[in-house]
């Protein structure tokens, strides 16, 4: 499986390999998850080796010393198949060669790629005809294959499309699958407030997928009416095979009706950062 095509990772270059004759190794190197992978592998190494520069345990007058090597060493990213959304790559399935420095063991390394996502908890606050002021939630059904599950609740989100645009695409995925236009100062990154820039997201599959979802909050008042014609509403980009309808849920309720890891993280992230005074 040699191969001219390699990702840079720092100082460095790791062989990316195929042996599926159908790969386009040079459309896979240019893959835009991939490419962020390779930055996030280089800043990792680089931390690894400044903590062990800098632990009290580490002899810097010996001469003989060799520069520290990361705990774990990727050698080779081997591409096993790839999904294609039309032109472009959707999805990429590798298995990543990699070895634990202290016991040569191999840590395990299959990888389902797909980049990051974003994902918003929408607050609707609104005061019904008795005068009774509430909160609720807007709530995605749609048929997801993998469950499976032919009306499946979450809230509103995507994929990212590798801009970094994260509040644009945000408010693109509102506009597509619920039909309500947001301004972008509205949307709230919780992500961003939580944890800064040390990571992209919140990892829901870490053990074999690279997603990332960027968990926003939009808080906005509509009229009863309005709120109301939300209930059932058609959503989503039918060219694109997407069937969404619309459920309106309580906010305090909103944990019992839907099982889904996008929306229990954002209630866990909101109800955190409005007791530590961010939100």
């Amino acid at each position: 499986m040699a191969s001219k095509y390699a990702l840079k990772v720092g100082s460095r270059s790791i062989p990316l390999v195929t042996a599926n004759e159908k790969v386009n190794l040079q459309q896979v190197s240019e893959f835009k998850p991939l490419l962020a992978w390779a930055k996030n592998l280089a800043k990792e190494e680089e931390q690894a080796e400044s903590q062990q520069q800098s632990s009290p345990n580490n002899n810097k007058t010996d001469t003989n010393s060799v520069r520290s090597e990361p705990p774990v060493r990727v050698m080779k990213v081997e591409v096993k198949s790839v999904d294609y959304f039309g032109p472009r790559i959707g999805f990429a399935n590798l298995a990543v060669d990699a070895t634990l420095t202290e016991s040569g063991q191999k840590p395990p390394g299959l990888v389902f790629m797909r980049g990051g996502a974003v994902a918003v908890l929408l607050i609707l606050k609104s005061t019904s005809p008795s005068g009774v002021v509430s909160e609720y939630t807007v709530l995605t059904k749609q048929p997801r294959l993998s469950i499976p599950s032919f009306n499946f609740p979450e809230i509103p989100a995507g994929m990212l499309d590798g801009s970094g645009d994260f509040v644009g695409k945000c408010a693109e995925e509102l506009q597509e699958e619920c039909g309500i236009t947001l301004d972008h100062d509205s949307l709230i990154d919780m992500t961003e407030l939580a944890y800064g820039n040390k990571w992209d997201g919140v990892y829901p599959s870490a053990g074999g997928c690279d997603e990332f979802l960027r968990l926003f909050v939009c808080c906005k008042d509509m009229g009863w009416n309005e709120l109301q014609d939300l209930e059932g509403r058609l959503g989503g980009l039918r060219d694109h095979g997407e069937s969404i309808s619309l459920s309106l849920v309580a906010l305090k309720d909103a944990y019992k009706a839907a099982p889904d890891a996008k929306l229990l993280s954002s209630l866990a992230l909101f109800n955190a950062l409005k007791a530590d005074g961010k939100l």
